[in-house]
Order: C-alpha cells, then structure tokens, then sequence
C-alpha cells in the first residue's frame, strides 16, 4: 500500500469526521431551536452567495481565458450577487425579533468546523509541513475552544467576541493555505503562490495525480 494511497484516505477521514460532525450539529440544531434552524437555511446559503459574487467579480477581473463582455457580465452578475445577499442579510438581522447574539452563532459555527478541519489535518495528514502541522493543531484546537466559548456568551462582550471570531478565522485561512502549499514544496511569500491555493484545494487534474 503506497504512502500517497495512505494520505488520500487520511485525508478522506478528515472529511467524514467533519461530514458526521455537520450533521450532528443540523440536527441538535433541528431539536433546540426551530428559529435558528429556519434562518440557517437561509443564512448559510445567502452568505454562500455572497463569497460566490466575490469569486465572479475575482474572476472577471483576473482571468485572461475571458473577453471584454464576459468580464463585464461576470462582474456585475458577482456584484448582484453580493449586495441582494448582502441586504437580504441585512434585513434578516435588523428585525426586533432576532438577537445580537444570532451573528455569533452564524458565524461561529463555521468557524468551529473550521478550526476542526485545521485541527484534524495537523493531527492526521502527515504530508504537510510538521511546522504548519504543528501551527495548524494550536489554533485549530484554540479556535475550537473559544467559539464554543463564544457562542454559549454571545451576550457578554459582543464586539470583542466578534473581532476575536474574526481574527481566527483569517489565522486559520492563512495557516490552512500554508499547509497545502507546503504539499508541494510551496511558500505564502510568493503572491502567484497564494493564487495557487484554491487550485490546489479543488483541482481535479491535481486529484488525480495524487492517485495515480
């Protein structure tokens, strides 16, 4: 059994631990509140729009293989894309019915898997850098902590909580990226090299080379 073959399923683990763990979540999620479970359908989704806008509007911009009118269309579908999502959003949030402390949760709970995933892949993929590893299991396990923290007291300390819930999410961004990059020998000093993340996460000709 190769040493790529064992990676590829370590991998796969990582995956379905994070999988098993979502569902769980949906669930506890169904049983303890039904408003939290009815605005998750929509927020999620929504927010998911949002980042998909931002990627459109990236790409119109930066991707040569297009011409002038498919820049233009693609950059004003992701701009659409961004402020309908955006005010929906807005709105959703501004009702005197929902609380504060909402935000927290909806933020939180993808920054808890994500954590969780840097957390895992630190732990049990040993093809990446043992530095990034290492890095990615302390504040992967530190964002873990403080966002279960943080959303049993979303009352107490708001903008703190939320600013804090921020900086870990870009620390796990940026160590995660790291960590693949480190896969193939790559640094996050070379700005053509940070480009080359999302790539490398979900590239199919990458996929196969890996199990080939």
């Amino acid at each position: 059994m190769s040493s790529r073959y064992l990676m590829n399923k370590r991998k796969l683990l990582v995956d379905d631990i994070i999988s098993v763990t979502l569902v769980i979540f949906i669930i506890s999620l169904a049983v303890s509140s039904q408003l939290l479970a009815i605005m998750s359908m929509a927020v999620y989704p929504l927010s998911s729009l949002i980042l998909y806008g931002v990627y459109r509007s990236y790409k119109s911009i930066f991707d040569k293989d297009l011409n002038l009118i498919l820049r233009v269309l693609s950059l004003l579908f992701g701009i659409a894309c961004i402020i309908i999502a955006s005010y929906v959003l807005s709105y959703m949030f501004t009702r005197p019915n929902i609380p504060v402390s909402f935000i927290i949760f909806f933020l939180g709970v993808p920054i808890f898997l994500i954590g969780l995933a840097g957390l895992l892949k630190g732990l049990i993929v040993n093809v990446y850098s043992p530095l990034f590893r290492l890095l990615n299991v302390l504040i992967g396990a530190t964002t873990v902590l403080f966002t279960i923290i943080a959303i049993f007291f979303a009352e107490n300390g708001f903008v703190y909580i939320l600013f804090t819930l921020l900086t870990a999410l870009a620390l796990n961004g940026i160590l995660r990226g790291a960590l693949y990059l480190s896969e193939y020998g790559l640094s996050l000093k070379s700005y053509k090299n940070f480009r080359l993340i999302l790539f490398i996460m979900d590239s199919p000709r990458l996929r196969q080379q890996e199990e080939n």
